[in-house]
């Protein structure tokens, strides 16, 4: 009497909840009577995808395993694609079982791996079964491809700030959030306020986002997250991670590029979706977000006034500060293109472009920043023109102050309710005093806020009653200045008016050495070009065009 396995597969879950793996068992149950067979072992994988390797699966480690034992000697399976889904599966797991003196046959198939015939049969269905699928997924991806073109979302995490209407295409969502007077694509815009226009990090908007009680989708959703074999909910605070995803997606400007994100090669399809945000606004914020990430450098040893502000013309990557031993080893700052670190860029090999001294360049741009405060020209107009852009943000952040002062008042009569249920012993004292202190803390963060809007409401107020003109705004910037200002003084100056410094490498005439060209860009004035006239490391004299 042979001894006889049953095995089973189905490849999802939402078959296995329509119960099919059963009817698969069924139909064995009666194969094995009518042909008189003794079936020994079942085995079974309920939901699990036929792509992967059957010693992969949890039913067919154990079935290969007791193929190894001795246990059964003939395996009977529905069809062949229970096996495997692929060609290479098939043959592969068919061979495992052979190997160990385990026949294979099908209840449904006319083959039999008991005989030459069978296995040659095997072979072709086996590569049906490849067609079949791989037909199914072709037809599958042309289908996607198109419903994707015409712009419908095809499943995945609907983006915040948005929702999925009745015939499947992206809206924007302005429902009021639970517990709040903000709508989800209320705060989008908010966040990219935050940074594009206020210049704050995003663990400043994330702490702010926390303190206003603003749900995040999963806890709005109430999503939950796998761990281990386990759903739990997630803290559902809002993190910097969160944030710097929402100012990096694209969707919220207006585009979004379906397949990206695909394991597989397949076309990127870009197509428009409502945008929540301008593209000037999106753009501000990529620009803010890596002048954060550039001035949030810790334990730095040097400091470096023109960093990140300086642009190879070689090889267009950026400049950065490095200090070398120079005479009796003492070391020396130099400006020195990234792309001399290493082979990358279109050089195709270390940039051939010069190192600028630290001491020269930072010296003249400042002398030039000083010499612009001292005595400013007239494109100081232009500047005190896009400084009065500013006070079309006055209503928005009077209304800001409005609603974090509701969510102060709502802190209060929270913190009441929460001695209410201590008074009623339904809390312990400890549970009392964490909740306290969290209010606490959630308060004055958003007390915080309402200062620094207030403050900068006061800068708007004083603008516009002291600053009459262009030369009374650089007056500002003049009042900063001492007879030893800090580097963060020096730093956030030449921010302010440097635009841009190229970095020009060319051969010099009679020399071994190249000659560097460095032409500034002021955000007040043309630009300002200065040449090293020797050929030597060290720059020593220069000239000036205008």
């Amino acid at each position: 009497m042979l001894r006889l396995g049953i095995y089973a597969r189905v490849s999802s879950d939402d078959q296995a909840e329509r119960g099919t793996i059963e009817n698969q068992l069924e139909f064995a149950r009666k194969y094995a009577d009518l042909h008189q067979l003794e079936i020994v072992k079942w085995y079974k994988d309920d939901g699990v995808t036929g792509t992967i390797p059957l010693e992969a699966r949890p039913a067919g480690r154990e079935l290969l395993q007791d193929a190894k034992n001795g246990i059964i000697d003939l395996l009977l399976i529905y069809r062949l694609d229970r096996l495997g889904r692929s060609a290479r599966i098939i043959l592969n797991s068919v061979h495992e079982l052979e190997s160990d003196g385990v026949k294979i046959r099908s209840m449904t198939e006319p083959f039999d791996t008991g005989d030459p015939s069978g296995r040659f049969l095997l072979t072709i269905l086996a590569g049906v079964a490849d067609l079949e699928r791989e037909t199914i997924i072709e037809r599958l991806w042309y289908g996607a491809n198109r419903a994707a073109r015409a712009g419908k979302w095809l499943g995945g995490i609907v983006p915040y700030g948005y929702r999925v209407d009745s015939d499947g295409y992206l809206q924007i969502c302005e429902d009021l959030l639970p517990n709040s007077d903000m709508t989800e694509a209320g705060v989008v815009r908010l966040i990219f306020h935050m940074l594009a226009n206020q210049g704050h990090s995003c663990i400043k908007v994330s702490d702010y986002l926390n303190a206003l009680g603003v749900p995040t989708a999963y806890a709005k959703d109430e999503r939950k997250i796998t761990r281990g074999k386990r759903k739990e909910n997630t803290a559902g605070i809002w993190r910097p991670s969160r944030i710097r995803g929402i100012i990096t997606n694209t969707s919220y400007k207006g585009v979004h590029f379906y397949g990206k994100r695909s394991t597989r090669k397949r076309d990127v399809i870009e197509r428009e979706v409502p945008a929540i945000v301008d593209v000037e606004t999106w753009e501000k914020a990529q620009k803010v977000l890596r002048g954060n990430q550039i001035e949030a450098m810790r334990n730095i040893k040097n400091q470096y006034l023109l960093r990140s502000l300086l642009k190879c013309q070689c090889c267009g990557l950026t400049y950065v500060g490095i200090h070398y031993p120079g005479s009796k080893r003492a070391l020396k700052g130099y400006y020195t293109c990234t792309g001399k670190q290493a082979y990358k860029g279109p050089m195709q090999g270390k940039c051939t472009s010069k190192n600028l001294p630290q001491d020269w360049i930072e010296d003249l741009v400042w002398r030039d920043c000083l010499a612009f405060i001292n005595q400013p020209g007239e494109a100081l107009q232009e500047i005190a023109a896009a400084r009065e852009v500013k006070q079309t943000e006055k209503v928005d952040l009077e209304s800001e102050i409005a609603l974090i002062q509701k969510s102060i008042d709502d802190k209060d009569v929270e913190r009441q309710s929460i001695l209410d249920l201590f008074r009623k012993s339904i809390i312990t004292f400890t549970d009392l005093e964490k909740q306290i202190q969290k209010i606490n803390q959630e308060k004055e963060i958003l007390e915080q806020r309402i200062k620094e809007i207030r403050t900068s409401l006061q800068v708007d107020r004083d603008y516009s009653t002291k600053v009459k003109n262009a030369f009374q705004l650089l007056t500002s910037l003049r009042n900063k200045l001492d007879d030893n200002p800090s580097f963060e003084t020096r730093r956030e100056i030449v921010k302010t008016l440097v635009h841009r410094i190229q970095v020009h490498t060319a051969p010099s005439e009679g020399s071994k050495r190249p000659r560097a060209s460095v032409t500034v860009q002021y955000c007040f004035s043309k630009d300002i070009i200065y040449t090293d006239k020797d050929c030597t490391n060290q720059l020593t004299e220069t000239e000036r065009e205008k």
